[in-house]
C-alpha cells in the first residue's frame, strides 16, 4: 500500500508537469469577426410600408478569395420569402459599416432545417470566408462562441455604433449535447451561449474560429438553453448550389507530438497504479462475487412515451425524461413537431411532462387556439394542469391529431 502512495505521488507530479508542457487553452478568434455581417430583410405591409426584421449572417467560401455567399436562418428572411416575393418591393441588404450597405440575392434555403443562403452581386473584399467543422460527441463540454447583432444590446444600452464587424456581440458557453431533432431529423447543438433576437443566422464558433452551426433559437422552458443548427445541414444545400466552401483542416501533426510529449509520462504511470490498485483488490472482489448468488436478471426499466397517432407521424413515439417536452408547429423549441398548416395545431400547443413520484401525467394547454382535448372531448383550460394515468390519451385541436400517453 505504501507503494501505491508512492507512485500515486509520483503520477500526480508528473500530471503537473505536463500540464506545464501542453499548450495553453485558445480564447476567441477574433479573426471571427471578419467573416460575419449584419442583414436587414424587409417585406412591404398591405398599407405598402415596409418593415425589416433584423439577423446575422456569416461569408462561406474558399481561403484566401473573396466572399460571395452567406449562410443565415431562413427565419430571419422569411418575411422576404412569404410577403417580399409575392408583393414585390421586398429587400434584402447588408451593412458592412456605417453608410455602407449592398443588397443581398436569396439563392435556396429549407424552411424545417431553418437555414438559408444568400449571395451578393459581386464577392467583396470587406470580409473573408470562415472556416466549418462538423460537431462531433466528443466536444461535449468544449467552450463555443455565439456571434452576432443582438437587438437587446443596442435597446439596452444606447451606444455609438456603426454596426461594422467591431460592433458584433460574443457570448461565451459550452456545447451540452448534440441532438437530432423529433420530426424534422434536424442535426441541433444544444449550449449555454446566451442568444437573443438579431443573434439569429449568426456562426456558432469553436476557440479556433471554425464554424459549428448556425445560432437559431432559445428553448422557451429553461432560459439557458440555447440551439444552434448543426453545420452538418449546410454542408447539403451548398453543395446542391455549387457554392464553394472549405472545412477546417485536420489537427497537425506538431500539435499532436506535443500532446503526446506533455501526456506519455502520465499515461505510463496511470497504467503502472491501475495494475497495483487493481492486484491488490482482485482477491477481495473475488471471494465477495463467490460468496453472492448470481443475480437474477433485471426486468427492463420502462420509460413515460408520447405516441402520436397522427398520419404525419407515423406512429411516432418521443420519451419523457425530467423536463416537460411541449407539442405543437414550432420546430425550434416542440419535441413532438406538427407540419405548418395542420389543421387544429398551434405553434406552441400544450405541454406535457411525467411526474414520477405519483405515476401521472401532467397535461397543460399553452393558450393554443382550437384547444387541447381528453379524450372524451373535454376541452383543457388554458394554463391549468390535469393529471392523467398512464394509457390515456389527449387531442391538439381534432381527432385526427391523438396522443397517446403511456408507460412503455
Amino acid at each position: 500500500m505504501k507503494r501505491v502512495r508512492i507512485i500515486l505521488a509520483a503520477f500526480v507530479a508528473a500530471l503537473m508537469l505536463a500540464a506545464t508542457s501542453l499548450p495553453a487553452m485558445a480564447a476567441f478568434d477574433q479573426s471571427t469577426l471578419d467573416g460575419i455581417i449584419l442583414l436587414y430583410a424587409g417585406a412591404p405591409d398591405a398599407d405598402g410600408t415596409m418593415s425589416y426584421l433584423r439577423g446575422t449572417g456569416f461569408f462561406v467560401g474558399e481561403q484566401g478569395e473573396n466572399p460571395q455567399y452567406i449562410v443565415t436562418n431562413c427565419h430571419v428572411v422569411e418575411d422576404f420569402i412569404l410577403a417580399g416575393k409575392a408583393l414585390g418591393g421586398g429587400e434584402l441588404k447588408v451593412v458592412f459599416d456605417k453608410d455602407d450597405e449592398a443588397e443581398a440575392y436569396l439563392v435556396d434555403y429549407d424552411y424545417e432545417k431553418d437555414i438559408a443562403v444568400l449571395k451578393l452581386e459581386a464577392p467583396t473584399d470587406k470580409r473573408a470566408p470562415l472556416l466549418m467543422r462538423e460537431p462531433l460527441e466528443e466536444m461535449l463540454g468544449d467552450e463555443v462562441y455565439a456571434v452576432g447583432y443582438p437587438l437587446a444590446a443596442d435597446a439596452t444600452v444606447q451606444a455609438v455604433t456603426s454596426y461594422s464587424k467591431s460592433d458584433a456581440t460574443v457570448t461565451t458557453g459550452s456545447i451540452s449535447r448534440l441532438l437530432t431533432e423529433s420530426g424534422t431529423g434536424r442535426k441541433l447543438i444544444q449550449t449555454d451561449a446566451a442568444l437573443s433576437g438579431g443573434n439569429s443566422g449568426g456562426p456558432l464558433t469553436d476557440s479556433d474560429g471554425m464554424v459549428l452551426g448556425v445560432n437559431t433559437a432559445g428553448s422557451n422552458l429553461d432560459q439557458n438553453l440555447f440551439y444552434a443548427v448543426s453545420v452538418g445541414e449546410i454542408l447539403p444545400m451548398l453543395q446542391r448550389n455549387n457554392i464553394a466552401y472549405d472545412m477546417a483542416p485536420e489537427a497537425s501533426g506538431s500539435n499532436m507530438l506535443v500532446l503526446a510529449a506533455g501526456g506519455g509520462a502520465v499515461v505510463l504511470l496511470l497504467i503502472v497504479v491501475i495494475l497495483l490498485i487493481s492486484r491488490s483488490s482482485k482477491k477481495k472482489k473475488a471471494a465477495k462475487a463467490a460468496a453472492q448468488q448470481p443475480p437474477q436478471q433485471q426486468e427492463k426499466e420502462k420509460s413515460p412515451i408520447l405516441r402520436s397517432a397522427a398520419p404525419q407521424h407515423g406512429n411516432l413515439v418521443v420519451q419523457l425524461h425530467r423536463q416537460p417536452v411541449q407539442l405543437g408547429r414550432d420546430s425550434a423549441t416542440c419535441r413532438l413537431v406538427y407540419q405548418d398548416g395542420t389543421p387544429g395545431v398551434s405553434s406552441h400547443h400544450c405541454q406535457v411532462y411525467f411526474d414520477a413520484q405519483e405515476g401521472m401525467f401532467v397535461v397543460t394547454d399553452l393558450h393554443s387556439t382550437y384547444g387541447t382535448f381528453l379524450a372524451g372531448g373535454q376541452r383543457i383550460a388554458p394554463e391549468a394542469p390535469v393529471k392523467l394515468p398512464p394509457k390515456s390519451a389527449i387531442y391538439l385541436g381534432e381527432v385526427e391529431n391523438t396522443v397517446y400517453l403511456d408507460v412503455e
